[in-house]
């Protein structure tokens, strides 16, 4: 069999070539790459990753990567803490249970005895440990997600009351009800500007490149709308344009909250209702297992019976 190890680095290296000439522009035309500078200039090229691209044309790439996204999740939780950090740490945990597993395989050869562990189990040991720190992330963000959601609804009848004389903003209003709940979350992302982070950041580029005190002229509608996309909790989306409604159409604020807070409510009964119900279901497997250990006592003498008979 002929080897193919030159002609694999042969093809490597001139695809390699092909991409590098591709990538410094040199089969582009003249008048295009002074049309990118310029776009480039004027703020009007997206300069977004290549990642992000492809995933806003693919949804099933986009929410991989929403799912997966670091610096999305800590935003969501609120943390300060940049992607890069929490990769480092984790990193940092994986390696000492990779270290943990070579150092037990080293103490047991200096004892003279065999590996007690396999080389790959180390490796395997390493993933779990990224793995598990991953999949914690993702259920804390998801955690705070549905309690942020939670403290919006429940504050819909009280917006209704304190907003029908139109004497108190209803970001105000909001801001008083956070800061009256058990769970501080809602109060937590009102009162700390961590938000803007998470919200800029998905914002269009022509519109970041904005003005860097846009914000300030925003309605509270607006504020609430790009929240709930930014964070993934649609109350807040319905909030915003709950909000919108009120201000810019002229609405009762009592029949739009107090609407949007039965809906909300009515929601989440048959949510409950549909959980009951498979709690049900559940219920019966536990309660099935409970009968075996029943039937193997009441039977064991018997089937030790007959198998005595049959080996006469």
């Amino acid at each position: 069999m002929p080897d193919l190890t030159l002609p694999l680095i042969a093809a490597l290296t001139g695809a390699a070539w092909v991409a590098g000439l591709w990538y410094l522009g040199l089969y582009t035309h003249p008048s295009v790459l002074s049309w990118q500078r310029l776009a480039r200039l004027r703020g009007l090229a997206d300069q977004r990753p290549l990642g992000e691209r492809v995933a806003e044309r693919v949804p099933l790439l986009r929410r991989a990567q929403a799912e997966t996204d670091i610096g999305r999740l800590l935003a969501i939780l609120g943390r300060p803490d940049r992607a890069t950090g929490w990769v480092l740490r984790v990193a940092f945990q994986a390696g000492l249970a990779l270290a943990a597993v070579l150092l037990v395989d080293e103490l047991a050869l200096l004892g003279g005895q065999p590996a007690a562990l396999p080389p790959w189990f180390g490796l395997l040991a390493a993933a779990a440990v990224a793995l598990l720190a991953t999949a914690r992330l993702r259920r804390r963000a998801r955690d705070r997600q549905r309690a942020l959601g939670r403290a919006v609804a429940d504050s819909l009848p009280h917006l209704a009351v304190m907003t029908y004389h139109h004497r108190v903003p209803a970001s105000e209003a909001l801001l008083l009800f956070a800061r009256c709940q058990r769970d501080p979350v809602l109060r937590d992302l009102l009162t700390d500007d961590s938000w803007r982070r998470l919200v800029e950041r998905d914002d269009a580029p022509d519109a970041a490149a904005g003005a860097a005190g846009a914000d300030v002229g925003r309605s509270s509608a607006q504020t609430y709308e790009r929240i709930g996309q930014a964070y993934g909790v649609p109350m807040f989306t319905a909030l915003g344009s709950a909000v919108r409604r009120v201000t810019e159409r002229g609405l009762t604020s009592q029949d739009v909250y107090t609407g949007l807070a039965r809906t909300t409510y009515s929601q989440r009964l048959s949510e409950a209702r549909v959980a009951a119900a498979q709690a049900k279901t559940l219920i019966v497997i536990p309660m099935g297992l409970m009968i075996i250990p029943v039937l193997v006592l009441i039977g064991a003498p018997l089937v030790a019976s007959l198998a005595g008979i049959f080996s006469r």
